[in-house]
């Protein structure tokens, strides 16, 4: 199907920009909007305090506009429900259409990794900005960076292919949904190898071709005198200072109580902590968090069947700077940041893998995961034809899908009392042409992504934006 994009929320940016030398009050002026940016982002990174880690960061998103963008949600959601993305108001007023969203949704949060079962699953792979919001603030700022991907590609999309592309992406989507409605499909369905197809089903192939255990921890570790350790030859890995050690060490029974079964399964050894280290340049909005690996036992004695912890620290999900939300609901359903990043994995996860789990300390809350061996997210240079850009499209939007009907009720009514896909159903065929209206939010969006960005690039450049 061709699609016309010709609503003029495309043209938005300029015309606010117009009005806004033509009318006083009216939106930021250009010279606004980059004072603005400044402030946001250094305050956004303001938490950093080692600035050789906070210029790493400032300077990974002077990549591209799709890097800038992923490192600052935090715009996105104070500019949704605004005239910059000015959300329309039947949407924001019907009620019963929230679930567990992603709540940081692009191109790249989306890949591969095994389950509670070692199977390797194609789904959501990020969960630390995730909480319960409308499920089209995931949509806009996924179709956002469809258009922010344009340019990036090995090959050439003119406008109206990515249009098109955006459109196949929402109507896989809503067809998703129509599929499970008055059913619980959405409950077992698993984007596994006997139900993918195409060039998603040949990067599973490969990676189980190329990927083992071993091969993980040849990436990062060594044998030294005999036993595992974490290799500090690989320029993406440091020592832990003595606090950081201490501090893991102190507080890592607490992880151990959180996961109980599993340690009463497998016994204390299986949890040993053979080694640890600090994991650095991982990531991009969580870029300045804290992050640790922790290389336990496993299973056995076997120097091959060692197991790589990823400890990462949790902070408040950007979205709680919109003020449709409050603080207050975060702290009323939870009693921490990892909290709330496990809850949201396992609301819209399946078989989530049995490791994953919270360590909290006297200073901060970390989510502990299992690192998969056949762990892998896309990138866009990953795509060299539509076609390929088409069918990993169709997997996220059936993944996406999935997720957000499973958050529903059918997880915990405590969180969401309703069947969210029914109800989301029946809104989108309400509202007028929904589809289309996220399209052109998300291309206008994506236009004033890339003007915050040059913006950006300006204040980078004069010394502006700065870690010191």
């Amino acid at each position: 199907m061709k699609v016309v994009i010709s609503n003029p929320l495309w043209y938005l940016p300029a015309i606010r920009c117009f009005l806004a030398v033509m009318i006083p009050g009216f939106g930021l002026t250009a010279a606004s909007r980059k004072s603005y940016i400044k402030q946001e982002v250094l305050k956004e990174n303001f938490f950093i305090t080692d600035p050789t880690v906070k210029q790493y960061k400032f300077n990974t998103m002077k990549g591209s506009p799709f890097a800038f963008f992923r490192a600052t949600n935090h715009l996105y959601y104070k500019d949704l429900n605004t005239e910059i993305i000015p959300v329309p108001s039947d949407w924001t007023n019907t009620p019963n259409i929230s679930t567990w969203i992603q709540g940081d949704l692009h191109t790249q949060n989306f890949g591969f990794f095994t389950n509670n079962n070692d199977k390797i699953v194609f789904d959501i792979n990020d969960f630390d900005e995730s909480f319960i919001a409308p499920f089209y603030w995931d949509l806009i700022r996924y179709v956002t960076s469809i258009y922010l991907m344009e340019n990036e590609m090995c090959f050439t999309m003119t406008s109206s292919e990515t249009d098109n592309l955006a459109m196949f992406f929402l109507e896989k989507y809503q067809d998703t949904l129509e599929s499970v409605v008055g059913n619980d499909t959405e409950v077992n369905a698993e984007m596994v190898e006997s139900n993918l197809s195409g060039f998603v089903l040949d990067t599973l192939h490969k990676l189980k071709n190329e990927k083992s255990n071993t091969t993980l921890l040849n990436e990062w570790t060594a044998l030294v005198g005999g036993d595992r350790k974490f290799d500090f030859t690989n320029s993406k890995l440091a020592p832990l200072s003595a606090a950081e050690a201490k501090e893991l060490i102190d507080y890592y029974a607490s992880y151990l109580t959180d996961i109980s079964s599993l340690v009463s399964a497998n016994g204390d050894d299986y949890f040993r902590i053979k080694d640890m280290a600090c994991r650095l340049e991982s990531g991009m909005g969580s870029l300045g968090v804290k992050k640790y690996y922790l290389l336990i036992e496993g299973p056995g004695s076997s120097m091959v069947d060692d197991i790589i912890l990823e400890v990462k620290e949790e902070r408040l999900p950007s979205m709680f700077l919109n003020p449709t939300l409050t603080v207050n609901t975060f702290h009323s359903d939870f009693a921490n940041h990892a909290l709330c990043a496990k809850t949201a994995n396992m609301a819209m996860g399946r078989k989530v893998d049995k490791h994953t789990g919270v360590l909290t300390s006297n200073l901060r809350t970390y989510l502990v995961r299992k690192i998969s061996p056949w762990k892998h997210r896309y990138l866009s240079s990953d795509f060299k034809s539509q076609s390929a850009l088409q069918d990993y499209l169709k997997y996220t939007a059936i993944a996406l899908g999935y997720a957000h009907s499973r958050a529903d009720k059918d997880y915990r009514p405590l969180y969401i009392s309703y069947s969210f896909e029914k109800n989301a159903v029946d809104a989108i065929k309400i509202w007028p042409k929904f589809k289309t209206t996220v399209i052109n939010l998300a291309k206008s969006y994506s236009g004033q992504v890339k003007s915050d960005y040059d913006s950006f690039m300006e204040l980078m450049n004069a010394g502006e934006v700065s870690s010191y």
